[in-house]
């Protein structure tokens, strides 16, 4: 495998994702063009096109000070470049959390948050289109030097007052006995960085893809910045820990790792499923066993660290790589493929591909499949019954070759009862609309943002109450349980709007003859999911933090910030999919009952002009066969993209390219739309 791998797996995914999308594009097109569509299904088309013209692809590093996180990023990213393109050195050099990434509409630049900004309780993503509160330095992309010198200032410090360290969230080193935390020098000052944020807009062929790296600090500044746990390292398609190898597991990599990193593990067995598919290892620095002596010893003293890791860390051994990224970017720097091949980068680089490209892909096909599903299928049901009507309508009208004036008349009479019939079933189907309207009003209230607003404030207020962290942690429990109770109440009313649905449906089916159409139930299972993995996270490290009650009180709030936040992300997305549900659930139906009535009017006044004899029925038959000619050819055409659709969904990835065939994809989590 070689270094161009991932650049080839990630052009491989976008190119996949462009022919979804011109697939879609297709599958719009052609239900507008034969008014099969309304405003609400080319809404729901528009916003899966959005997001997959904005998706991303997420991958975050973590690793305490002096791991070498940022030259593995320097080396996986940036060897073309031939210099060090983030600030790389001894000591804590990523001060502040770091997304690098490509925006077309934003100049080439680094953008900063002063650390000040922390006094705002606000979260990081309300704040980023602040520009106001950034410093922006924009540089030229064509010049590396350039680049460089931008992105300098991204590590500068300040010295503060302890009390101010304090105050803007940071841990120090008496605060308690852990290791964990600021030095204090002799003029009780700490030095602490100068920025929260930085964003830096790149033009790189892998960025440009949409990919998106995120840099992050250590357990000091994450712990301090609840919202990389909440948002963006949750959000991450693939996280990679990085550790030294001399080292191996400290206290800190392990805080670190089990605060923010296990996912849903409580146990002390192997990790879930998703975590474990998402989480790489690299052990770094593994050079410093070069010393031209040892060669067997070597390998096996790597074996015996990875082996050690793994059970530390709850890891299978084949998400382990032994890595020195500071030779691999000196390898690719000079040219040197053999230092590269035993720096084991390109293991790390080999996994990165197969991991972060599949669990991307996994997760937008079914997004997508969720979404067209129904879309489809009401689809073909239209065009199903298009064609059967006329089907129907020749048939009718064959009967009448010999012009009798018995038959033209029965069949009036029955023509003209159907059509009375469905009339009057359509005034009882509106008065049942004022039940189904009630009903989803009754949802639309269970999930609404003014709800949600109330809970956080009584909990706000009494976690403001609280005078023991007993008392603290019981009202955010009771948060999250009121949390689950208002998503079981909106399964609960979703499954009552959709027996109503049913009832309806199931008259209209055996009255008229409109079969096949199944009312999709509202899935808001997962949002329950998200809640539970929430709590989780915040009971994780009100546990895990050793802090006194007052210090512990006022992160944790500002921690709670983040959490009520997320909590309004979640409940803002399962409203639009109840009210989306809503809206589209008797489509259908509707469309469909439109277009049958609309056929009942038409054959009445076929039979009326024969019976006039004003037409002729050879005439109306012809009109007729060239419309179930048309009806026929366009079910055979939506059925060819409904298969090409169904293709690029179970489409297996392709090999990765030749050498020389790369053009260059992770969520951003602020405020791009994103699957």
């Amino acid at each position: 495998m070689n270094e161009h791998q991932l650049n080839s797996e990630i052009q491989h995914y976008s190119d996949w994702r462009g022919r979804l999308s011109a697939c879609i594009q297709t599958m719009s097109s052609f239900l507008k063009d034969h008014n099969i569509t309304d405003m609400r299904t080319h809404h729901e088309f528009s916003n899966i096109l959005g997001a997959l013209a904005d998706d991303r692809l997420s991958v975050a590093f973590v690793a305490e000070f002096s791991r070498g996180k940022t030259e593995m990023i320097n080396t996986l990213f940036f060897g073309n470049y031939k210099k060090r393109i983030l600030p790389s050195g001894v000591g804590r050099t990523t001060m502040c959390p770091t997304e690098i990434l490509y925006d077309p509409n934003l100049p080439t630049s680094v953008r900063l948050l002063p650390i000040e900004s922390r006094e705002d309780d606000r979260p990081i993503f309300e704040l980023k289109d602040e520009s106001k509160l950034w410093i922006e330095t924009q540089f030229d992309a064509d010049d590396v030097d350039s680049v460089v010198k931008a992105l300098q200032g991204m590590t500068d410090n300040k010295l503060v007052s302890k009390e101010y360290a304090r105050k803007l969230r940071f841990d120090l080193l008496d605060a308690d006995d852990s290791e964990i935390g600021l030095p204090i020098n002799e003029f009780d000052e700490v030095e602490i960085p100068k920025w929260r944020h930085a964003v830096i807009n790149l033009p790189h062929p892998l960025l440009e893809q949409g990919l998106v790296v995120l840099d992050t600090p250590g357990l000091n500044a994450i712990g301090a910045e609840p919202e990389l746990t909440i948002n963006q390292l949750a959000s991450a398609h693939t996280v990679v820990f990085i550790l030294s190898h001399d080292t191996g597991v400290t206290s800190t990599d392990l805080a670190l790792w089990e605060q923010h990193l296990t996912g849903n593990a409580r146990n002390k067995g192997r990790l879930d499923d998703v975590t474990t598919r998402r989480r790489l290892v690299a052990l770094n620095k593994i050079d410093t066993l070069w010393d031209g002596i040892r060669t067997e010893e070597d390998e096996a003293e790597i074996e015996k660290q990875v082996l050690g890791t793994s059970v530390t860390l709850r890891l299978p051994e084949e998400n382990i790589f032994p890595v020195s990224a500071q030779k691999a970017l000196l390898a690719k720097l000079s040219g040197d493929d053999d230092l590269l091949e035993r720096s084991r980068m390109p293991a790390l680089e080999t996994a990165l591909a197969e991991k972060l490209i599949p669990e991307k892909r996994q997760i937008v096909v079914d997004k997508v499949k969720g979404s067209i599903n129904d879309i489809v299928g009401s689809a073909d049901t239209i065009l199903s019954n298009r064609l059967r009507d006329a089907e129907a309508h020749i048939a009718e009208l064959k009967q009448l070759s010999t012009k009798n004036t018995d038959v033209i008349s029965h069949i009036m009479v029955k023509v003209q009862s159907e059509k009375s019939a469905l009339e009057n079933d359509m005034k009882r189907y509106q008065a049942l609309r004022a039940v189904y309207s009630k009903e989803t009003t009754k949802l639309a209230r269970i999930l609404s943002a003014e709800r949600l607003e109330a809970r956080i404030a009584k909990t706000k207020h009494l976690m403001a109450k609280s005078a023991t962290s007993v008392s603290l942690q019981r009202a955010v429990t009771h948060y999250f349980e009121q949390l689950n109770s208002y998503l079981d109440d909106a399964i609960m009313q979703s499954n009552e709007i959709a027996y109503l649905c049913e009832n309806i449906t199931r008259d209209f089916e055996q009255d008229h003859g409109i079969a096949n159409f199944s009312i999709r139930r509202l899935r808001l299972e997962k949002y329950k999911q998200e809640v539970s993995r929430l709590e989780r996270k915040h009971l994780k490290l009100m546990d895990t933090r050793s802090l006194f009650f007052r210090e512990q009180m006022s992160i944790t709030n500002r921690f709670y910030d983040s959490v009520c936040n997320a909590s309004r992300k979640i409940f803002e997305r399962a409203s639009r999919d109840a009210t989306n549900w809503n809206n589209n659930l008797m489509v259908p139906m509707e469309t469909y009952v439109r277009e049958h009535h609309t056929q009942l009017r038409r054959r009445l006044e076929s039979v009326k002009r024969i019976h006039k004899a004003s037409d002729t029925v050879e005439a109306r038959l012809r009109e007729l066969g060239i419309m179930q000619t048309e009806l026929t050819e366009q079910h055979s055409n939506f059925s060819a993209i409904t298969k090409e659709f169904d293709a690029l969904l179970n489409e297996v990835p392709q090999a990765p390219m030749a050498d020389g065939d790369h053009t260059a994809e992770i969520l951003y989590w602020s405020h791009k739309p994103s699957f």
